[in-house]
Order: C-alpha cells, then structure tokens, then sequence
C-alpha cells in the first residue's frame, strides 16, 4: 500500500469524496446560503457541517483558540480526520473553526470566508461584498451582492413546484421578494403604503399577477395588507418559519421580479434570474444598501419601474465566479496521497472535553 508521500500533513488525505470539500454552517441563514452557493458551485463532493456551541458569546473570533472551545460535543465529533482540502465559511463565529481545521491539515486544508472577518491573517481567500467596503489585500477578493445557491437551471427546475394557487394565476408573473426592519434598515408604516400602492400601480400596468413571500423580518401589518390590500391578482407566502418557503419557485416562474432594498442576500437571488428586476427603497436606508443598489442598477440587474424595459444582462451568479477563483488559487479539490495506510503522521491538536 502507498505511503503518505509528506509527513507535513496530520493526515494522509483520504481518497474518500465526502474529504474533500467541507462547508460551516452557523445559525444564521443569509450566511447558510453563502456557503451552499459556493459549496455547489465548487461541484467537488462536500460535507455540510453545521456548528453548534455551547455559549452564545457572539461574533468574536479574537481568543487565542476562538469558539472551538466553545463547540458542542456532537459538533466535535464531526471535525475529525481526514480533513478537507478546502474549507467554505461564512460569517465571524466560523472563522476561528476554519482556521483550527487548517492548523489540524498540518496546513493542508485551503480556506475560504465569505463575508469580512474580525481578522484576516490565517484565511487563504476571503470573499467580501465591494458595498462593505473591502480592504485591498492580496487574499481579498469583492463580490457584488452575495453569493447563493440559486442559478438559472435550478430556478427553471423549480417551476414544478408553484403552489396550486400560484399556478392559477394568469401571467405574465412578477415575483415579490418582502423583507422589513433590521438593526439597521427602518421600515415605516409609510413606506409599507407607499410598497402597496407602487406594486398595485406597477401589476395594473402591466396586467400582471404578483407572486409574494415575506420574510421573518416583514412585520405582521404589512404582511396582512400584502394580503388584503392588493389591488391586484395575488398569491401570498406569509413567512411563519414551518412552511415550505416557494422563494426558489417563484424566482424560477417570475417574468420580473419586485425585491425590497433591505437585504444585501435578497437583491442577489433576485439578480440571479435574468429577469427585469424592481427594487423598493425604505426611506431610511444604510448606504452600504443603497451602494449595492446603485451598483446593481449601473450594471443592468435593476431597472426602473416605469420604463421601457432594455434587454437584462446574464444571470447574476457570483458563487460561480468565486469557484473558478478558487480553483484557480487552490486547484481543485481532489486527494493529494493514495489510499492506504500513511507513514509520518501526526495526531490532530486536541480539541477540549465538553
């Protein structure tokens, strides 16, 4: 049987296809969907692996041994040999998990962050969105908006799955993507009449049946007058956190698509179609916002909403272009020892007891 042909390694890679790429997932689902997007779009075989802690300590990553201290027990067990030859993570509490994998590879394991962390020394390619303003450093790249796992074929493919009630509706579809309130986006009782008057005016236009969802953020006064207020043909998802959220559907049927300004994750899946796509602004939007809609808009991807519409740019798909940088980078993920037993290799640092 072949040798590990390095004892740099802590292990031989393993042959076996889950080792070699391994997705975090921490509990927030706009970085969820980073991270599968660019796991997808890698098209190597992957491991999901959702990382659970002990102590809700927030965002830091400044400890000496980050949150890996701070893992759940069944959250250990899984980070175990052999290690991955690329790591995808999203957001602060994961970046101290991906760098510990990395020091447990003997180095080996090459990692990729999406979104800013607290630091960057340590991470081979940190992907940030040019609205957070990215710093100029030679392993950062900008994105425009996000990355997801929604791309033309699978929103086409998707289509099958429209609700009953939203395939009896007439075409032509516009697909409304509702968020709301967040830290820092305001959301008044004002610009919820003015988001329903603009969408009653835009489907009378264009004799047009609106194909809504809201998110958990969408407060319930405004997801009642999606449903009751309307003057327009209309299918309503009201976001209660159990039902299948038809998003993916309704992406994949929309001849346009509707999308408020509130999150940076929403105008990307809405880009992501092909499609005219509409953004309603609160009022009182951070500029880092309103940065990536203009940026959007000068690139083709948003359109006015009153307007002879010109031909849309290709499908926004960012999680492609970052796998092809990663695999211009780090070459693509594939076993670098034979199968068999390893010679020269060293046990991984020791994670703490539970």
């Amino acid at each position: 049987m072949a040798a590990c042909a390095t004892s740099k390694s802590w292990r031989c890679v393993s042959a076996e296809p889950e080792a070699l790429v391994w997705g975090l997932l921490d509990d927030r689902i706009g970085h969820q969907q980073q991270v599968r997007g660019v796991v997808r779009a890698l098209g190597a075989p992957h491991r999901l692996i959702d990382l659970h802690y002990r102590l809700n300590l927030g965002p830091c990553d400044q400890l000496p041994l980050g949150l890996i201290l701070h893992l759940t027990a069944e959250t250990r067990a899984r980070l175990q040999p052999p290690w991955p030859d690329l790591v995808v993570a999203a957001g602060r509490r994961t970046a101290p998990v991906a760098r510990w994998i990395k020091r447990a590879s003997g180095g080996h394991s090459f990692l990729v962050q999406l979104m800013r962390p607290a630091r960057l020394q340590g991470l081979d390619l940190v992907a940030i969105p040019a609205h957070d303003a990215p710093p100029t450093r030679g392993n950062v790249v900008a994105t425009l908006g996000a990355p997801h796992p929604f791309d033309r074929a699978s929103l086409d493919a998707a289509k099958g799955d429209l609700p009953a009630g939203a395939r009896a509706l007439p075409p032509p579809r516009f697909a409304v993507l509702v968020g709301g309130p967040s830290g820092s986006v305001r959301f008044d009782a004002h610009d919820e009449a003015r988001l329903i008057a603009e969408l009653s005016a835009l489907a009378a236009v264009a004799r047009a049946s609106l194909l809504i969802t809201t998110s958990r953020r969408t407060p319930e006064r405004l997801a009642s007058a999606l449903v009751d207020a309307l003057a327009a043909p209309r299918f309503v998802h009201r976001f209660d956190g159990t039902a299948q959220n038809p998003l993916r559907a309704f992406l994949g049927a929309a001849d346009r698509v509707v999308v408020t300004a509130d999150s940076a994750s929403m105008l990307s899946e809405a880009a992501a179609t092909g499609r005219p796509v509409h953004v309603f602004r609160p009022r009182h939007l951070p500029a880092k916002l309103r940065h990536l809609v203009d940026a959007l808009t000068a690139a083709g991807y948003v359109q006015p909403w009153h307007a002879d519409l010109p031909p849309t740019p290709p499908p926004l798909d960012e999680a492609k272009r970052l796998a092809r940088l990663i695999h211009a980078r780090a070459g693509p993920a594939k076993p670098t020892a034979s199968q068999g037993q390893c010679s020269g290799v060293h046990e991984p640092p020791a994670l703490p007891p539970a």
